[in-house]
């Protein structure tokens, strides 16, 4: 030890600008420390004394190829360049005590978010307007978040197909604890929907009416998010307006503050839907669903930073769980690129498989069928 000392010493002596250059390093690096905490410090405490305004925004260029198997037969290859998304967004906060926020999706001319949320303390928040239901943890992530082109076939026949996530207008109203595994619960009554699109118009007496979600959580670490949810919903899906009911899992695991990249989202719910009753007669035949998508992330440690993430999606989707041959499923392998929380570049490949006797229109006004599609895509956000 004596002589890695005398060693180290003579190297300094020898070449003090070694050293000068060292020490400048770590003095560089505290002070842009020190600055970057002065600077969050300082945004903080100008959040909670007065008004902030942030705009925000994505836009989602996609090249596409796909083969489709109907009832007609097969088809051909035939491919597409589309503008996927354009969306621009504005959150208003007063402190920390009321925000309104307001998204509109340029590419499809549709107000996407519009809510006004306030905070009524101890953990109660209350929100108003347009928003997603709380239901399904890859519903719920951002597009920008998931590492996948799109959310999968389960999760576009579940909200849909069956109406059960979504956005809706609605009231919501959240308690959550910054004790131990944070709990939260929140509650949410929401306008019904027509399965062909849209939201279900008029009164509960006139064959409008409500529909009630509620999601119970936990957090035991800024990793792991579990939570159980349940539904009492009206769909209105043509010939007839019922209600029918849904419940399920929800799990998210990001690692990738631990210092690891895996991440996570997963889902399984089962229920009753109109499908019974359209195909069978049978409005409490029930159905069964599960999707699971997860990418693990090399680099990208800061905004900005460069990072590859390789992923894959599965779905299953069983429209009338105790009949056979009527499930469908689907696979997807992909990767995706850039600089983190900047632009990114996705190729994916995707396979659904659908059995002979699913039933028609299983996302809404649209069957789902035998199907491969090769995707790519460019995004970028701020």
């Amino acid at each position: 030890m004596r002589s890695l000392i005398v060693i180290a010493l003579s190297v300094a002596a020898a070449h003090p600008a070694l050293a000068d250059d060292t020490t400048a390093d770590a003095d560089a690096a505290a002070l842009a420390a020190a600055r970057k905490q002065k600077k969050k410090a300082k945004d903080e405490a100008k959040r909670k004394q007065g008004d902030t305004l942030e705009v925000h925004g994505r836009v989602f260029a996609r090249g596409a190829a796909a083969k489709e198997e109907t009832a007609l037969g097969a088809g051909a290859w035939t491919s597409e360049l589309t503008l996927a998304s354009a969306r621009i967004g504005v959150d208003y906060q007063w402190r920390e005590q009321l925000r309104a926020k307001l998204s509109y999706e340029a590419a499809k001319s549709s107000v996407r978010d519009a809510y006004v949320e306030l905070d009524l303390d101890h953990g109660l928040r209350l929100r108003a307007g347009r928003m997603k239901l709380p239901v399904g943890a890859i519903e719920q992530t951002s597009s920008w978040t998931l590492p996948t082109i799109g959310r999968g076939m389960v999760a576009d026949v579940v909200a849909d197909g069956l109406g059960a996530t979504g956005r809706r207008s609605a009231m919501e109203l959240r308690w959550k604890s910054k004790g131990p595994a944070r709990p939260s619960v929140t509650l949410a009554v929401a306008q019904g929907v027509r399965t062909a699109g849209g939201q279900q118009p008029g009164l509960v007496d006139e064959g409008g009416g409500l529909t009630v979600a509620a999601r119970v959580g936990v957090e035991p670490c800024p990793s792991y998010r579990v939570a159980a949810v349940g539904a009492s919903r009206v769909v209105n899906y043509g010939s007839d307006v019922a209600r029918y009911w849904n419940a399920g899992l929800e799990l998210e695991v990001d690692l990738t503050d631990a210092g690891a990249g895996l991440r996570l989202w997963g889902d399984a719910m089962y229920g009753t839907s109109h499908l019974g009753a359209a195909t069978l007669g049978d409005a409490d035949r029930p159905f069964a669903a599960a999707a699971l998508t997860a990418g693990y992330r090399f680099g990208g440690a800061d905004s900005g930073a460069r990072y590859v993430e390789p992923y894959l999606g599965a779905g299953w989707f069983n429209p009338i769980a105790d009949r056979k041959r009527d499930d469908t499923a689907e696979v997807v392998v992909g990767v995706a690129g850039g600089l983190w929380k900047r632009w990114r570049v996705q190729a994916q490949f995707a396979y659904q498989n659908a059995k002979a006797l699913r039933p028609a229109g299983l996302l809404g006004t649209a069957d789902v069928n035998d199907r491969q599609a090769v995707a790519v895509q460019l995004g970028t956000a701020f």
